[in-house]
């Protein structure tokens, strides 16, 4: 999965960096990322997030494949992301069948493998062999838009679940991206992390509610998720758990700071942070907070900008965010 995650990331740095050559007109003007870009740039780390939550927790946790179903299902189900909830997310094995599509929830179960488009395209192989010889991948395919009740030219972006012999997958209609302007750098980093951590919300209330007479076993799932998860560079990239008074449930970052009741603790500036954090859940449920972190990648304490939402169900909350912020 490391592997992975770095052919990944050389991938999207790739295209950033095309990208902003490609409008890099003067010194005075903002460099701005397609939205096309940043959607599947979004979508792909949000794919290798979920199916590194799932490999992990079915690597550590469950074994068994009738409950690992059952855990994707918890997940996913009721997870939706992007404008208007047009991501959603969904789970097939290497072989063939469907474990979970949060869109269609009647194939589950269903053996997809011979599953064309109109114009007899085998979408589902193509998947596969994405996911199994390559480990992730896109794939490019007609479709019928739900909204727009047409066929349009979708993408889906599939990660694989090694420890299952699955993949998750999600992708966008050609229409999402019609009409919409370029993100400056801020803007963009914005957009991923809202739908980054929107999506682990209700992700983890969906295991919340699954699992509601095994705490022990909440606690232990998200942990396993968030220690296995690392997205970006420069220390960021990572999700944090708290609950409402203050205690560190899970870290990606610093596990040792599970446990540990941060209520009190002040940045560089003297700022409540993790009161901030608490007051932006309990009065909004969800937003963004700018405060002062250490770097966990170079060790300095510098200006972080982080998104946090409730987990519905549960008086805890999740988060992640990105440093370098300019005051």
């Amino acid at each position: 999965m490391k592997k992975n995650l770095l052919l990944l990331a050389i991938f999207v740095l790739t295209a950033m960096v095309f990208t902003s050559c490609e409008f890099n007109d003067s010194p005075s003007t903002p460099v701005l990322t397609p939205y096309k870009t940043t959607l599947e740039r979004t979508i792909m780390i949000d794919v290798v997030n979920i199916g590194s939550a799932l490999n992990s927790v079915y690597l550590d946790l469950i074994s068994d494949s009738t409950e690992r179903a059952k855990y994707a299902e918890a997940l996913l189900s009721n997870t939706r992301f992007l404008p208007d909830d047009m991501g959603y997310f969904y789970v097939e094995s290497l072989s063939g069948y469907c474990i979970v599509d949060a869109a269609v929830p009647a194939i589950k179960g269903l053996y997809r493998m011979d599953q064309t488009t109109p114009n007899g395209q085998y979408y589902v192989r193509d998947m596969i062999n994405a996911a199994h010889y390559r480990g992730h991948g896109w794939v490019n395919y007609d479709f019928k838009n739900p909204v727009t009740q047409k066929t349009e030219k979708k993408s889906g972006f599939v990660s694989a679940i090694p420890a299952a012999e699955w993949y998750v997958g999600s992708g966008y209609y050609a229409s999402e991206t019609e009409g919409k302007s370029g993100l400056t750098e801020n803007a963009r980093e914005d957009f991923e992390y809202q739908w980054f951590v929107h999506t682990m919300a209700q992700g983890m209330a969906g295991i919340s509610a699954a699992y509601a007479e095994d705490p022990e076993f909440i606690s232990r799932a998200y942990k396993t998720m968030v220690h296995h998860i690392n997205f970006d560079s420069h220390g960021s990239g990572y999700f944090f758990v708290y609950n409402l008074q203050g205690v560190v449930i899970a870290h990606g970052a610093t596990p040792s700071l599970e446990g540990k009741n941060l209520i009190d603790y002040q940045d560089a500036k003297g700022n409540f942070v993790i009161q901030m954090l608490i007051d932006k859940v309990v009065n909004e449920g969800a937003g963004f907070v700018d405060y002062y972190w250490l770097d966990p990648a170079d060790q300095q304490v510098e200006g972080k900008r982080a998104y946090v939402e409730k987990i519905e169900g549960t008086d805890w909350f999740v988060g992640s965010g990105f440093y370098h912020v300019t005051d």
